[in-house]
Order: structure tokens, then sequence, then C-alpha cells
């Protein structure tokens, strides 16, 4: 992995077999980052993705394994939390998408995370079962 902060804006480059949220994570605490909003397209061997039932307030999950271009990759990152969602394309052009628990990379995987001022923490809605911004 490789990366640089320009400003308010970090770019990062992953290399085959990293894990990508974990790799986000060490960028995170590298720079302190307490609030961003992140990019990123890429190409991935391995992705685990998730729907969430608000009625039963749970993620469904699945890991998928193959070749897939990552055609979309976008979140937020704070100091208590990374929470993205991937759309990948598989070699017969159709696309899988959802909540992003995981995903290993196969060739290479950029990321832009955009910096801001307000601290990106979390708190439990008990409406939906889900973290929430806590603004």
């Amino acid at each position: 992995m490789d990366y640089v902060k320009e400003d308010d804006t970090v770019v990062v480059r992953l290399d085959p077999g990293e894990q990508v949220l974990d790799s986000l994570a060490t960028v995170r605490d590298e720079f302190d980052i307490e609030h961003g909003f992140l990019t990123g397209i890429g190409a991935v061997d391995s992705v685990t993705i998730g729907h969430y039932d608000v009625g039963d307030q749970e993620y469904l999950e699945e890991e998928f394994t193959g070749q897939f271009e990552v055609t979309s990759f976008l979140g937020n990152i704070g100091p208590d939390k990374i929470h993205t969602h991937i759309q990948v394309g598989t070699r017969d052009f159709e696309t899988l998408g959802g909540h992003c628990s995981g995903a290993r990379v196969s060739g290479t995987f950029e990321v832009v995370i955009h910096l801001g001022e307000t601290p990106l923490t979390h708190h439990l809605d008990e409406q939906t079962g889900l973290d929430v911004f806590d603004i």
C-alpha cells in the first residue's frame, strides 16, 4: 500500500492481496482521520456484500470469489467506523452490489478520501437498528 496526504485529500493505492477495509483503517489511524468521504475503483478477487433488512434489523451477507472489476466504491470514514458500499462487475458484465464488509485486492485498488471538519461518530438508532451519524 502507498498513500499520500495533500491538504484535505488522501490518495491511496492498494496492492494485490491487501484487504481494503483493513488498509483504510491503517490510513485512518496514521492520519487521525475523523471525517472523510471516500470513492474508489479497482479489482478484487473476493468480496463480502451485505444488504440490511430493516424489519429484522440485521445484515444478510454473502461472500463472492472470482475476478471482479470494482465499478463503484463509496463510503465514509470516521474515528469509530468505516462504512462502505461496493458495486462489482463480473466477466459476464453483470453487477453485484451492497454494503461492503470486506474485499481483497486482485490487481490494484485506488481510493481518494476527501477530509472534512465534522467528526463522523455514530450512535445506535433504535428505530432502524443502524449506527447512524451522531450530528
